[in-house]
């Protein structure tokens, strides 16, 4: 499946995208669901299995909106903690998490 869909580097090496750096573009909750992700591996909550950590993850990322931010000089106006250190932001993060792994349980790739 994965050989299906281009590298993003075969993308964005080609003109006249490979003149923009899009290294410096973040979606915040991706950040934020793999910090929630990791601990919730780390106490043994949910299954650490290869196919349950990333279909658990895609499916919480699929259900949360995209917040995209430029890292970088804006990051002194707008610093990422502001989103990752939420605590709003954090629940949303750890209900999509944990709504995706029933789901993943009831039919577990494993």
């Amino acid at each position: 499946m994965a050989d299906l869909l281009p590298s993003v580097n075969v993308i964005l090496d080609k003109e006249p995208l490979v003149r923009y750096d899009f290294s410096q573009m973040r979606n915040m909750w991706e950040l934020l669901v793999y910090k929630v992700l990791g601990e919730m591996i780390e106490k043994n909550e949910i299954c650490n299995c290869q196919d349950c950590v990333l279909d658990t993850c895609a499916l919480a990322l699929n259900n949360l909106p995209a917040n995209y931010w430029i890292l970088g000089s804006y990051d002194a106006f707008t610093p990422p903690e502001t989103f990752t250190e939420n605590p709003n932001n954090i629940r949303l993060a750890e209900e999509a998490i944990l709504k995706a792994y029933r789901l993943v349980q009831k039919n577990p790739h494993h």
